[in-house]
């Protein structure tokens, strides 16, 4: 609802949800970044405490390379948020009828109450 409930100036409403929109990708990055470090971090050490004994470099980089990325990580994430983002704030970019974005927004606000 937010902006476009109160103000039905489309730059208005569009200017505050890409600021949303940019703002929830990079939390969301940092988030996913964050977790992904720390199960890197833990395999990690899980690997040198395997492989204490062994001091085998090809084995040890041969572990390393399965480990999951955390850059690659946060940017699948915040690339998914942009993109699931994106649809509503097209929408109101199209639909410039306030009584239509409103309707659109009661709508989507239903769907996503049932789903959860």
């Amino acid at each position: 609802m937010g902006v476009g409930a109160v103000k039905r100036d489309i730059k208005a409403i569009l200017l505050a949800g890409f600021a949303e929109l940019v703002a929830g990708a990079c939390s969301v990055a940092m988030g996913e970044f964050v977790a992904v470090y720390t199960q890197l971090d833990s395999e990690t050490a899980q690997i040198k405490r395997e492989n204490n004994n062994i001091i085998n470099e090809k084995e040890i980089a041969k572990a390393k390379e399965k480990l999951p990325s955390p850059f690659q990580a946060s940017v699948a994430s915040a690339f998914s948020f942009l993109v699931d983002g994106l649809v509503p704030l097209l929408a109101a970019a199209f639909i410039t009828n306030y009584k239509g974005q409103f309707q659109a927004k009661l709508l989507r606000q239903g769907l996503v109450s049932k789903q959860l």
